[in-house]
């Protein structure tokens, strides 16, 4: 299964595995992130790291993205640059992400207010897509005008096995074992989308189908192995309407007039529902505990470095795809719903973030998951995000670790849940494969 094309090569109804295969004030921003409850005192607290892993920018749609372009009744519209490739209206979106997190970390004490951050104190380390490297490129041209980040990624278009370890053959894969437990654990395909009738519904009056005939919400649904044995077959709703939406919702981010969007059919309001068919796109590939641990893994041991090395940057960026938070996300069992977005529906530009929390007078330390993101209105109008217009940030809580009464965990109570959910898996990864990494 190509991860990097995912929802392209769901069009095909037969995926290879593997082939290639902070709203509010400042104050409030920041709040979401330091912000605490007794017995632990939010006063005490200083941030000491972050940890951010940020999908890439609004891009152009992926070759074969569309799942069925029979389907649409008029021509798509075009778009400004190849398919896959970052925007310019995306490189600027990620851009003002940078600003404003240069913002939010000074204000917090982790980076200075001006000039150029001291060597060493920012790591930027981004997949090897063209969308990726450009993305970081934005966000640290954002975070620090003219100081030259350096972006680090392995050669363009290669495996990194931090982002692709299937790919790589950085994990073990049986796609027979696969199949059987993403079915086991969701009930299937035409489990997943029973719920969402109506957004199908909303789907085909976009796609101004219906008067055809086109009847995608009672398209048989399956999840099946390949013919050749070495991958997964997924035929069904979500294969047709998973990658349709998302060109859709990047339609709308990249500021194309109304009309052009969806043919004029594509309002806001259709769009946040269609959302959630792009993420049920996860729920089969990304989220079920098969999928996560391998997906998340080589990246999730990464993390486990970064927190426990004193001399590790104090901010780490890492820029990859939808596909790779959906991962570490369901790892860790959190879920999020930014404004404008399905349920778990990755936002082009959005991050999950990782902050790392001391106490001085214990020196005990804590955890606390957030997500930043813009909505689509903030994307599409490319808003400039300050004190008094930021961007999305949420706090998550990761129920199995937090401390009673707070929505933070314990570093080490943190840790030993991520170990503990990699381990209940048999996805190890090969010594020797992960290479290169920051």
């Amino acid at each position: 299964m190509n991860m990097r094309d995912i929802h392209a090569r769901v069009r095909h109804s037969r995926i290879v595995v593997p082939l290639r295969i902070l709203a509010g004030t400042c104050a409030l921003a920041c709040a979401a992130i330091m912000a605490n409850t007794p017995p632990i005192k939010p006063d005490h607290l200083q941030l000491e790291k972050v940890v951010m892993l940020f999908r890439h920018g609004v891009r152009a749609p992926l070759d074969g993205e569309v799942a069925d372009p029979a389907l649409a009744r008029q021509p798509w519209p075009t778009w400004p640059v190849p398919a896959s490739v970052l925007t310019p209206h995306g490189r600027e979106g990620m851009r003002l992400l940078g600003v404003y997190d240069r913002e939010l970390f000074s204000a917090r004490g982790l980076l200075p207010s001006t000039g150029c951050p001291s060597s060493g104190s920012i790591s930027i380390w981004t997949n090897t897509e063209q969308r990726t490297i450009a993305s970081g490129e934005a966000l640290a041209e954002g975070l620090a005008p003219d100081c030259h980040l350096p972006v680090g990624h392995q050669p363009q278009d290669s495996d990194d096995p931090l982002f692709h370890p299937l790919e790589a053959h950085a994990v073990p894969f049986d796609a027979q074992d696969a199949v059987r437990s993403i079915n086991d654990q969701t009930g299937g395909p035409a489990y997943l989308t029973a719920p969402y009738r109506h957004a199908i519904q909303q789907m085909e009056t976009i796609l101004d189908c219906r008067a055809a005939g086109c009847n995608i919400a009672d398209a048989p649904a399956s999840l099946s192995l390949s013919s050749d044995g070495h991958g997964i077959d997924l035929k069904g709703p979500i294969q047709i309407t998973s990658g349709t939406a998302q060109v859709l919702l990047l339609q709308y981010a990249q500021g194309m007039p109304l009309n052009d969007v969806g043919w004029g059919r594509a309002t806001p309001a259709r769009l946040a529902e269609i959302s959630r068919l792009h993420a049920l796109l996860f729920d089969i590939y990304a989220r079920p505990d098969y999928m996560a641990r391998r997906i998340a893994g080589p990246l999730s041991r990464h993390l486990l470095t970064l927190f426990d090395d004193a001399h590790s940057p104090r901010l780490n960026l890492f820029v990859a795809s939808d596909n790779n938070i959906a991962a570490l996300t369901s790892l860790l069992d959190v879920h999020f719903h930014i404004d404008s977005y399905g349920n778990d529906d990755p936002p082009p530009g959005g991050a999950f973030g990782i902050a790392v929390l001391r106490d001085p007078t214990s020196g005990k330390r804590y955890v606390r998951l957030f997500y930043q993101a813009q909505t689509l209105n903030q994307l599409r109008n490319l808003t400039p995000l300050t004190r008094k217009q930021p961007p999305v940030m949420l706090t998550l809580i990761a129920n199995a670790c937090r401390v009673p009464g707070t929505n933070v965990c314990r570093l080490a109570d943190f840790e030993a849940l991520l170990r503990r959910r990699l381990d209940e898996s048999s996805a190890q990864a090969h010594p020797g494969n992960v290479a290169a990494t920051p």
